[in-house]
């Protein structure tokens, strides 16, 4: 049996708001092995960078409550002290964003930027430090890079603007990285080349992923595992085979079935009736149930649990065993 490398029971976090008390995630759950791939997909604001940033401990510290319990090699990252935790998320754990010229220092060169987590964590020299910021844009296919450790993040395009983020990112050679929207703003031809870099790291070194997107071309592309949020809570969990050739939800059926690869030519786009439900607004029983052909009485009245369907699946909905039974579709 696999043991999981991080495995999160029950994460819940509220905002608390001038108007009362945000869920703005419910009780989210799911376990990642060591070198596994897990997408973390659904619509915006179903929760999934909340998510991962109430994991990383990187929401505001007021106004915030965070419960639930996180599992990083056996130790509970919501519960660790401040001085301990600073200490993980700059060896072991790491996070790259989807903007990196939000999120790069644009006065200071980027091999600085990437030398600087070597230099306080593993109290290596400067020039040790500036030695492995070279190494880690070589890594990350950026050419030439000697010459480009004083250059500036404008200096760069998008693409390699993400590539320099990770390289930040694995200056200290983490055994998890969370990557949200990495490929977003990016090209397609730019978009395969990350996603390439992604999986060759992990081929290279065991990393762990999580990748947050909305694409479920880039899940079908990179993943091993999907998790699927709405509403802020995990709806179906399994093996990316599994999930997107034979979804057990509503939710996971429709948004295959409004891929662009999933319209006949010059047929129309299908798409999801209605809108996500803000947080603040979520309906009684399944938050899916006015968007879903499927729903009954019951998914008005009572939120279904996230329970074991098959194969080591799992789905929260009251009609999975229907949709199971169903022809597949694919993405």
């Amino acid at each position: 049996m696999t043991t999981s490398l991080l495995e999160v029971r029950d994460l819940c976090v509220t905002f608390d708001t001038s108007r009362g008390p945000v869920r703005a995630v419910r009780a989210v759950a799911f376990s990642l092995a060591p070198a596994e791939v897990m997408g973390l997909v659904g619509e915006s604001g179903s929760g999934k960078s909340v998510s991962c940033r109430a994991l990383m401990r990187l929401l505001p510290p007021r106004g915030v409550r965070m419960s639930g319990v996180a599992l990083f090699q056996g130790r509970d990252i919501l519960a660790l002290p401040e001085e301990e935790l600073r200490d993980l998320r700059g060896t072991e754990l790491a996070m790259i964003f989807q903007n990196p010229s939000s999120h790069l220092n644009p006065v200071m060169p980027v091999g600085d930027q990437i030398a600087e987590p070597v230099l306080v964590h593993e109290g290596a020299s400067r020039r040790q430090a500036r030695a492995r910021a070279a190494e880690l844009l070589r890594q990350v296919g950026i050419p030439d890079p000697d010459s480009q450790l004083d250059r500036y993040p404008h200096q760069f395009s998008g693409g390699m603007r993400q590539r320099v983020m990770i390289a930040a990112a694995l200056a200290c050679r983490p055994k998890l990285l969370i990557a949200d929207e990495p490929t977003t703003a990016l090209d397609v031809t730019v978009q395969a080349q990350i996603l390439r870099l992604l999986l060759e790291l992990r081929d290279r070194s065991g990393l762990a992923i999580v990748l947050i997107s909305h694409n479920l071309g880039v899940i079908a592309q990179t993943c091993d595992s999907v998790s699927v949020m709405y509403g802020g809570r995990v709806v179906e969990r399994g093996s990316k085979r599994d999930v997107l050739s034979r979804p057990h939800h509503p939710y996971t059926e429709a948004l295959i079935r409004s891929q662009p690869e999933s319209a006949p030519l010059g047929a129309p786009l299908p798409t999801i009736e209605g809108q996500p439900p803000a947080p603040s607004e979520l309906p009684t029983g399944c938050a899916f149930h006015p968007r879903c052909p499927y729903a009954q009485p019951v998914c008005v009245e009572e939120a279904p649990p996230l329970e074991e369907t098959q194969d080591g699946r799992r789905s929260a909905c009251w009609r999975w065993p229907e949709l199971a039974a169903r022809s597949g579709v694919t993405p």
